[in-house]
This record gives C-alpha cells, structure tokens and sequence, in this order.
C-alpha cells in the first residue's frame, strides 16, 4: 500500500460519502462481475485503460473487502464494468412458433 498516493488510497473516516453505501456500491459491483464471470485480468485492463490507477492485484484485494477505493476509483472501476456488460452478446432466447425468420 502506498501510503505517499492519497489518491489509491482512502480510510473509512474519509470517504466522501457514507461507509454503508461505499459498502453495498462495492459488493453490487462485485455482483456484476461474479454474475457475468469477468476475469479480474480483463476488469483490471479496461479499468486502467479507462485512467484508473490500482494495480490487479489492489482492485482484486477491493472486490473481496480487503481494500478501500475513493468514491472517483470506484466509479471509474464500475464504468469499466458497465462497459465490459456492454460489450457481451445478448442472451440467447428460445423463438416462438410464429416468429419470422425462422
């Protein structure tokens, strides 16, 4: 941890906005990624390609609890996510009998 980077890293006492939020924002992110079984590798270079500055191994510590992110670190890392979301093909769907096309 580099306690000279105040921008990596933040305390509870400083986050802006309240601890519990910062709390469900993190494990709805965590959520996100578990559910559409992202790579913490692939999350970690969007983030950085987006300006995010953790190192993986900092943002994999965020996902399990283990680290704390600036509310700015954070929606840099779920607008990598988002995007990553995005980017997926649609789920496929089972066709009606009297749809076209088929």
């Amino acid at each position: 941890m580099d306690d000279q980077n105040p921008k990596r890293i933040d305390s509870l006492s400083d986050i802006a906005f309240p601890a519990e939020r910062a709390i469900r924002r993190r494990r709805k992110l965590k959520e996100a990624v578990e559910f559409w079984n992202m790579s913490v590798a692939g999350v970690w270079l969007h983030y950085v390609s987006l300006g995010g500055d953790l190192t993986e191994y900092e943002l994999d510590a965020y996902l399990h609890e283990a680290y704390f992110l600036t509310p700015y670190q954070h929606d840099i890392l779920a607008e990598a996510v988002n995007e990553l979301i995005d980017m997926l093909p649609p789920p496929p769907r089972a066709s009606l009998t009297d749809e076209t096309g088929l």
